[in-house]
């Protein structure tokens, strides 16, 4: 009988065990299902004290590149036909220069695709605070890299590169400030009518394929590219897009590149040949900002200008040549919403040196500058809106010759130094520019130093826009017309906006 209890006793233990093993089962299931469909308690999420919501931080930017493009080339290499009639590129040659200045820790520079650090700019013995280099794009396209150690006013980069040549269809001289990678670029472009040809250059310089969207809009409104709006860019790589095939016929042409995730670089490279004559070759670089001001220097006695526009909405824009003396009007003109317009402003006059444009609205604007040889070839610049900053510098490729033109947009006084160093980064020479309102003033950049490659200027007061024309003693003693532009790059603090948004309903 006592052996009967125990094992009762035992069987009845053994039962409540598996009881509540089932119980606890339940429990935890039970629990599993409610964290997946219940939001967790505010208090239990881990955060920054914004539940739900999103926070954004300024940081500097120390990591700067700038995109170069190869040198200048023919749309269309073939030798079909009689050799009299085919293209050529003639004697074309190319240079390109890069300088970085301040606190900079390492400045390279190297092929898009190269896996290498590059070759490293170096310092003159005289002033170390200016890094220099040179080399060539005959071959391809080329980065700089600048690490810098802080971002402050006076510390950045510039690059440009240049082609020309004094035979052949090239003849003449085109040039660009190598263009730093974003996620969105705009141009204005001259137009894409018989005899000229006009390539996109897209170009991807991080380690992962990405898409871009082309969008053109014309004297008409938008514009139905024929090769479609959606481009691939490999990894280090280029694309090239033919815009004038895309969208012919146009008298000028608004055309964007955007990127979602990947910053890019972008230019356009145009050349216009009228039957067996050259009519010039340029690079376009991305236009300058959106403004109701803008002021467009660069402009010399005897310049063919024409202005380009694209408004966002119908406008009326106020038109003026920039003298050393003051303004001269042209006029005034109106602009519609979403469609580019061209106006023929005619020969500069001997005293202009840029244009103002002053509109109600926001506006984008640029010019091109022309000259005719007396055999007929033509050479054309292409003038952006600048915008003025406390520092900013160009480098001038090669052996070109740069004159320089500064501009007072504004109804007070400024002034201003230009520093020029030569091709090692030692400083050789400075110029005081003092403008008086709504004037401006162009000064040789051998005549500030006879060595001058890089020219820095800094603002000490008021406020004051610049660029450089360059010229090439080899087209002129050929007797040819050469004619290009170079925007500064800005030195600048430069700073990126991180945002973190949260999401306490994610349990990692």
């Amino acid at each position: 009988m006592t052996q009967q209890r125990a094992v009762r006793r035992h069987a009845a233990r053994k039962g409540l065990s598996v009881a509540f093993g089932a119980l606890g089962a339940i429990v935890v299931v039970a629990l599993f299902a409610a964290m997946t469909i219940v939001l967790p308690l505010p208090g239990l999420a881990d955060g920054t004290g914004n539940t739900g919501g999103s926070s954004s931080q300024t940081v500097s930017q120390l990591q700067l590149q700038s995109y170069c493009p190869a040198r200048m080339s023919l749309a269309d290499n073939g030798t079909y036909g009689d050799s009299a009639y085919q293209a050529t590129a003639g004697d074309i040659t190319s240079a390109a220069r890069y300088a970085a200045f301040g606190s900079v820790y390492r400045a390279s520079f190297g092929a898009l695709s190269a896996t290498d650090s590059g070759t490293a700019l170096k310092g003159s013995s005289k002033d170390g605070s200016v890094l220099a280099g040179s080399g060539t794009v005959n071959d391809a396209a080329a980065m700089l890299s600048t690490r810098l150690l802080e971002s402050k006013t006076g510390t950045g980069a510039a690059a440009a590169a240049a082609s020309w040549a004094t035979k052949g269809d090239l003849r003449g001289v085109s040039a660009a400030t190598c263009v730093t990678p974003a996620l969105s670029h705009g141009f204005l472009l001259p137009s894409t009518g018989t005899g000229t040809t006009q390539q996109l250059v897209v170009a991807n310089p991080s380690a992962k394929a990405t898409t871009v969207q082309v969008q053109a809009w014309g004297a008409d409104g938008k514009v139905t590219l024929s090769t479609g709006e959606s481009v691939t860019v490999k990894a280090n790589g280029e694309t090239v897009t033919d815009l004038s095939a895309a969208a012919g016929g146009q008298s000028a042409l608004y055309v964007t590149v955007s990127s979602e995730q990947t910053p890019v670089a972008a230019v356009v490279r145009i050349v216009s040949i009228d039957g067996l004559t050259p009519q010039g070759t340029e690079y376009a670089v991305p236009a300058g900002q959106s403004n109701t001001t803008s002021v467009l220097p660069g402009v010399e006695a005897g310049d063919r200008v024409h202005l380009f526009a694209h408004s966002g909405g119908d406008a009326s824009a106020s038109l003026s040549w920039i003298t050393a003396h003051g303004l001269s009007t042209i006029g005034k003109q109106a602009l519609h919403a979403g469609r580019t317009s061209v106006f023929d402003l005619g020969a500069a006059p001997k005293d202009a040196f840029g244009i103002l444009v002053t509109s109600g609205s926001r506006i984008t604007v640029g010019a091109q500058a022309a000259r005719t040889a007396d055999d007929g070839q033509a050479d054309f610049a292409l003038l952006r809106s600048e915008t003025a900053t406390a520092s900013s510098a160009i480098v001038v490729p090669g052996d070109l010759a740069a004159t320089i033109t500064v501009a007072n947009p504004t109804t007070s006084p400024a002034a201003g130094t230009l520093s020029a160093y030569d091709a090692n980064g030692a400083l050789v020479g400075e110029r005081k520019i003092e403008l008086q309102a709504d004037s401006a003033h162009a000064v040789d950049a051998s005549a500030i130093a006879d060595k001058a490659a890089i020219i820095r200027f800094d603002v000490a007061d008021g406020t004051l826009a610049w660029g450089a024309r360059l010229t090439s003693p080899e087209v002129d003693k050929a007797k040819a017309s050469g004619v290009a532009y170079l925007s500064p790059s800005p030195l600048a603090e430069l700073t990126e906006r991180i945002w973190a948004n949260q999401n306490p309903t994610v349990v990692r």
